[in-house]
């Protein structure tokens, strides 16, 4: 058996915008320009575990088996825990996140999600690519039942090619960009929400022990 958990972290861009505001002319004086600088506010809130039901459930045929959950996992929080899984085996995790964004952008904003690192095994010091273990693919808020499975098409997660700071086992990890990857999801407005579930492919090649990775969510404005 295998004991994997994921931590999720979040991060929020703030972007400055610069706008030129042109004052009329007054009656025997100079024309003025004013200034006006607008700091962008980017508000995101992450709830992993976010409705009843939520955590993890074997890829199977026919009746979906009750979804289980490892320590870590809480209703409305903690981690998104796949507790113990096989090698080989492919899971789906139920209702792992849900995003709520707002800004004051009028262009609206770009969503980025990115693994901090690969799955590490700190016992053994194995490493899997994330790209082949995780997934991720829209769910429903819960008041409309998921019917997503095991089986169900996914994207996969993939390493950061940006600057890690943190994320060790038990710090949360937070991802600088100079060239930012291409979105997981685009808002044409100043406030969406998003509902996630995970899909895990276990690699045939993993050692027992406990693995952890960061995924992190970055919000920028357009």
């Amino acid at each position: 058996m295998i004991k994997l958990k994921i931590w999720v972290g979040t991060v929020a861009l703030a972007a400055t915008i610069s706008l030129a505001l042109a004052a009329p002319a007054m009656a025997g004086s100079a024309s003025t320009t004013l200034h006006w600088f607008m700091q962008t506010v980017v508000k995101m809130t992450l709830t992993p575990n976010y409705y009843s039901g939520f955590g993890s459930v074997p890829a199977v045929f026919g009746t979906q088996p009750a979804p289980t959950y490892g320590p870590g996992a809480t209703l409305d929080g903690g981690s998104v825990d796949f507790g113990s899984v096989l090698a080989g085996d492919d899971y789906l995790y139920r209702y792992a996140v849900n995003l709520n964004i707002t800004t004051n952008s009028a262009n609206g904003f770009y969503l980025y999600g990115e693994g901090a690192a690969n799955f590490y095994n700190p016992g053994t010091g194995d490493n899997e690519p994330i790209d082949q273990t995780l997934y991720y693919l829209p769910s429903t808020s819960g008041i409309s039942p998921d019917p997503n499975t095991g089986f169900s098409p996914a994207t996969p997660f993939y390493q950061t090619m940006g600057t890690v700071s943190g994320g060790g086992q038990f710090t949360p990890a937070s991802i600088t960009y100079a060239t930012y990857p291409a979105p997981i999801a685009t808002s044409a407005s100043a406030s969406a929400e998003y509902y996630y579930d995970y899909q895990l492919k276990v690699p045939l090649a993993a050692t027992n022990g406990l693995y952890y990775v960061w995924v992190v969510y970055t919000v920028v404005p357009q």
